[in-house]
């Protein structure tokens, strides 16, 4: 979820938050917006909902007539782009020290194309819903559907468009009513495949999201604080300041002023790694690149491929948005090519700052955090710092929002008033806040582990999952299996052993980073 991300499957929420995240920005102007890192979303054609607290989010009610956008290709295309260039990309040079420069390469574009596979997943998914659901993500309804009672179970529309009984798809699934009000199409999705637990799976890998978003925007507050003159030398005083602001802005009912940093946040990332390439052509000038072959081509334990795979995969995210990418599309058929061009452009700038980063200063700096680290003590870099803690701690909120609706509208009862809604949005910021003082210092580990958990099982486990499950459940008697199958088998065996076995290194890292700090400090 660059970092994106997250979605709210239970109706207009946001993966990725600001485009200093891997995860998102806002743009309720013309045509879909993203939102970040990895993790950032497109909105979908209701843009009159961005006048609202609501517009921040993601619009994906799949209980509600789908409304085509006016993008092309093109604009989807670098759309896709933006959303994966945001905060995430100050750690790829990290992930390029870690991966090793020919396996950071291919790796890249291997992560790219499994992307791609699990997007194209999801896409498969809806041809396998219920078929009123399946035809209301299409814009086509059934005659007579709009008298109905809500309960997909109970008709089908026939190719004629007249209702008939129920003894087709709806009927072999074991769902027989809808997902509740507001939820999206990847929860949708979630619901139909596994039932009301698949609903509540994907929204607790959510709420992880959300929460280990936050910690990584407030890590990387204090890292930003802390290499400025401003610093107190206290990481918990450091970040005093800027908590306050994410906790006051989360309370705010119309946050749609906050779509006005998105530029902000991409302008920030773009002049640090300008001023940082600066300083290392100033420094080294092209030394760095005669030594290439002197550095490691490849990752040199389990665990620092585990940390390259944590950064990737948070930074290119853009699963769970394919359904808002495809909606706000003029010509929905044509997502995949805007997929492939987007991913594409997304390889190509990934590749550059990672790897073009990681050679150019390789005579004088082995990166172990984010890229920041390189920028010179001058003017402008205390200036590009103070922008990135700016941008971050009023992009912030974006991921505090969803996560308070998540809570309130799932399974806790919390009864939906004003006062309980800044409470819980409060408390959010608050604990995260009093968490990010234990984890280690620089959000790169953070990010790391995100991406390997929550990112990778959003992204890569879940899609085959809920495809081989709403395959099964409306196959027809005698289907036989086909390659498409034993491809979807084979890539979801690869996400759960991929995400579990990185998720655990991680893990242990940010365990053993953890000592170690609390160690030098006694």
């Amino acid at each position: 979820m660059g970092e994106r991300q997250p979605l709210n499957s239970r109706g207009g929420g946001c993966l990725q938050i600001s485009s200093t995240s891997s995860m998102g920005d806002v743009d309720c102007g013309e045509g879909p917006a993203s939102m970040g890192d990895g993790c950032n979303a497109p909105l979908s054609a209701d843009q009159e909902m961005c006048s609202t607290e609501n517009g921040a989010l993601l619009d994906g009610d799949v209980t509600r007539k789908r409304r085509g956008g006016g993008a092309d290709v093109f604009h989807t295309s670098l759309n896709i782009s933006k959303m994966c260039m945001g905060t995430g990309c100050l750690a790829l040079p990290f992930a390029a020290a870690k991966g090793g420069l020919l396996f950071n390469i291919v790796g890249l574009c291997l992560i790219a194309l499994w992307n791609y596979y699990s997007a194209n997943c999801l896409l498969r998914c809806i041809d396998y819903l219920p078929q009123i659901v399946a035809g209301e993500r299409r814009g086509v309804r059934c005659e007579g559907e709009l008298d109905k009672e809500p309960g997909y179970g109970a008709v089908e529309c026939c190719e004629d468009g007249e209702t008939c009984s129920a003894n087709g798809d709806a009927a072999r699934h074991e769902q027989l009513h809808p997902p509740p009000e507001g939820t999206t199409a990847y929860g949708a999705v979630a619901w139909y495949a596994l039932g009301p637990k698949g609903l509540m799976l994907l929204d607790l890998l959510m709420l992880m999201l959300f929460f280990g978003l936050l910690i990584a925007y407030e890590v990387a507050m204090m890292s930003f604080i802390n290499d400025t003159p401003l610093t107190t030398g206290s990481r918990r005083l450091d970040l005093l300041i800027p908590s306050a602001i994410v906790a006051i802005l989360s309370c705010a009912r119309d946050m749609s002023f906050l779509s006005k940093f998105s530029g902000i946040g991409l302008l920030a990332v773009g002049l640090s790694f300008i001023v940082i390439a600066c300083q290392g052509f100033e420094e080294n000038g092209l030394s760095g690149f005669r030594e290439t072959f002197e550095l490691n081509l490849w990752p040199k334990s389990f665990s620092a491929a585990s940390s390259w795979f944590g950064v990737v995969v948070f930074g290119y995210g853009v699963v769970p948005f394919v359904f808002n990418f495809r909606d706000s599309m003029a010509s929905p058929n044509h997502v995949n090519l805007a997929l492939q061009i987007g991913l594409g452009i997304v390889y190509v700038g990934y590749v550059l700052m990672s790897n073009g980063i990681r050679v150019l200063f390789s005579p004088t700096h082995m990166f172990d955090g984010d890229v920041l680290q390189a920028m010179p003590n001058t003017a402008i870099s205390f200036v590009v710092r103070l922008l990135m803690t700016f941008v971050v701690a009023v992009t912030a909120p974006l991921i505090v929002v969803p996560f308070g609706e998540l809570v309130q509208e799932g399974k806790l009862g919390i009864e939906s008033t004003i006062q309980n809604r800044i409470a819980v949005r409060v408390l959010f910021v608050i604990v995260c806040t009093l968490v990010s003082e234990f984890v280690p210092s620089g959000f790169v580990h953070v990010v790391s582990f995100i991406g390997c958990f929550c990112v990778a099982m959003v992204g890569f486990v879940l899609p085959p999952l809920f495809c081989i499950q709403l395959r099964a459940s409306s196959a027809k008697e005698g289907q036989q299996v086909d390659s498409q199958f034993l491809y979807d088998v084979g890539i979801l065996a690869l996400g759960v052993v991929a995400t579990a076995f990185t998720s655990a290194l991680t893990f242990r890292e940010l365990l053993v980073r953890t000592e170690l700090e609390q160690a030098s400090q006694r």
